[in-house]
């Protein structure tokens, strides 16, 4: 095997794994955006058991809590590789 064609191939396969993890950012992203929406449902629960309506709204707060964690990591990681 040529000295040349083994680093086409690193070339290729890093070129590849590059665009694996920009895939994985895409859809972590989308993951994040979702669970933020979804916390920020408006409540039109009609539940009368008081500890299901808690439960329910622990839950949204949870989701509200990841989708900001998540977007406050991308966009402080999305500078930090402007600055690289």
């Amino acid at each position: 095997m040529k000295l040349g064609s083994s680093k086409a191939w690193a070339k290729t396969l890093g070129s590849g794994l590059a665009q694996v993890q920009h895939a994985t950012d895409k859809l972590v992203v989308f993951g994040f955006k979702s669970l933020k929406k979804a916390g920020k449902t408006p409540n039109k629960d009609k539940t009368k058991n008081k500890y299901i309506k808690s439960a329910k709204t622990a839950g949204r707060t949870t989701l509200s809590f990841l989708g900001t964690l998540g977007d406050s990591f991308y966009n402080e990681y999305e500078e930090l590789k402007k600055q690289e």
